[in-house]
């Protein structure tokens, strides 16, 4: 009987000195999975007529469609300027950056073009837009004599969250 009491009490006493030698922690994995951002534009970036000028000369188009042309260039009369509206769907709460390109406007049937330069957009200058809808604009650079004729090229508009 003292042999099984004795072998009892160690039983006993070893299991109560043990160390725990591991642990094991939880947590939940979440992911949301955002809507894919798209873009949408709807009319032109139309500096309109411009009158052929005799030195180099920027003709500025602000993205609240105001026209500004160099002093002493002649515009025509009942010219109409317009500037593209982009409209941007996105998830609610997340930011996205804006990167904006362009191609040089060629003239139809020819190999005459003009620069297309310093655009701008009616969006905010911090980082992380939340905007819906803005405006582009941009400055054209002419040079002395530029061909007369219909010139046509491309603004774009990228957008990518951050």
């Amino acid at each position: 009987m003292k042999k099984i009491t004795f072998i009892l009490l160690a039983l006993i006493s070893g299991t109560a000195f043990a160390q725990q030698n591991e642990a094991k922690g939880t947590a939940e994995v979440i992911a949301k999975i955002a809507q894919p951002l798209t873009i949408t534009s709807s009319g032109n970036l139309d500096f309109a007529t411009i009158a052929q000028p005799d030195a180099a000369a920027d003709v500025k188009l602000s993205y609240d469609n105001a026209r500004t042309i160099p002093t002493g260039m002649v515009v025509p009369a009942n010219t109409t300027t317009s500037v593209p509206t982009f409209t941007v769907k996105k998830e609610t709460g997340l930011t996205y950056k804006v990167v904006t390109g362009s191609t040089d406007l060629k003239i139809e049937g020819g190999d005459d073009k003009i620069t297309i330069k310093d655009i701008t957009t009616s969006l905010d200058a911090t980082n992380g837009v939340t905007a819906e809808t803005f405006t582009v604009g941009a400055t054209l650079g002419l040079i002395a004599d530029q061909s007369p004729g219909n010139y046509k090229g491309e603004v774009s508009v990228t957008v990518s969250y951050e």
